[in-house]
Order: C-alpha cells, then structure tokens, then sequence
C-alpha cells in the first residue's frame, strides 16, 4: 500500500504542476490581450483627438439624404472627445469618448432620451482605420423593446473625410441605420 500512496502522491504532484502551468498560460495570454487592447483603445483615442473642429456633410438613413454637421472638441484636460452632431438644432446629440484605463468607452446622448454607452470592439487598418463600437448598457432605458443605438463604426479616410455608420436596435435586433459622411471644414 504504501507504494501505492507513493505513485498516487506523485502523480498528484504531477496533475497539479501541469494545471499551475495552464494557468500561468492563461493568465499570461489575457495580460497580452489586454496590452493589445489597451494599445488599440490608445491608438483609436489619438485617432478622435485628431477629428477637433467642424466638419460637414450628408446624412443618410434608407433613401434619403440630408445634410448634416458635427464638431469634435477635446475637452477635460485633453482626457475626453465631445463630438456634437446636428449642432445647434433640435435632433443635437452628444458623443462622449474617454479612455478607461486599456479600454475605450463612449456614452451617447440620444435625442430618444436613452444615454447608450458602448465600448470600442476593435480597430482596424485595413483598407482604412476603422474603429468598430458595441452596446454594453444604457441608462434611462426602458429594455430592448425601446429603440437605441447599439452600433457605431467610425471610418478614418484620411484626415479630413470620416464615415460614421451607426445602427439602432429595437426588441433585441437591428431596426434601422444611419451613415453619415463629413468632410473638415477649414
């Protein structure tokens, strides 16, 4: 019995080294995610610091197309993006981009009366720099059978051409879009 115990306790001994080694793994792939993430939220915030100033262009929601203006602005000790679109009309919302440690979070303030908050799911380069944004909650919001934005997707064309493709859900599935196409003004 005692030889027993003695291959039973090694091979316990074993389990555990090779677990402990699993783990230090997972942890250690999550730490390079996260740098990953943060490098990318940091990148996506210079990207809309870089937007600063008054910009004009088309709306487009179905069919239609009207004309639109939004203004970016750094604010905050230069630690927040306001973006301002339709400004100065009845339909004004405001856009709130901040860096939360590695992550990038923005809270809109809807012409609904919904504040949705999403968070950037990824940037990507090609063939343009494109940060992608996805609901995560929303304050004054009555549950998904009340419309709110869910999506938006920003496309860096150069410095002075920007597209914003938003996306509304309502009862847990898309509703409807709205893309937008801003030049700078100088």
């Amino acid at each position: 019995m005692n030889k027993d115990y003695q291959a039973m306790r090694t091979l316990l001994a074993i389990v555990l080294l090779a677990l402990s080694g699993s783990c230090v793994g997972v942890v250690s792939n999550a730490v390079v995610h996260d740098s990953g993430q943060a490098a990318q939220a940091a990148k996506a915030f210079e990207q809309l610091k870089a937007l600063a100033g008054k910009w004009s262009g088309t709306s487009q929601m179905g069919p239609d197309r009207a004309p639109a203006e939004v203004t970016y602005e750094v604010v905050s000790a230069n630690s927040t993006v306001m973006e301002r679109l339709f400004p100065g009309t009845p339909h004004e919302m405001i856009s709130m981009y901040h860096l939360d440690g590695g992550r990038l979070l923005m809270t809109h303030y809807c012409a609904q009366g919904n504040q949705p908050r999403m968070r950037l799911n990824g940037l990507s380069a090609d063939p343009h720099a494109t940060a992608s944004f996805t609901f995560t909650d929303a304050t004054n919001w009555k549950g998904p059978g009340e419309l709110i934005m869910h999506d938006l997707r920003l496309t860096f064309l150069s410095k002075d051409h920007i597209i914003a493709d938003w996306v509304a859900f309502k009862d847990g599935k898309a509703d409807h879009s709205a893309s937008f196409d801003f030049t700078r003004q100088p």
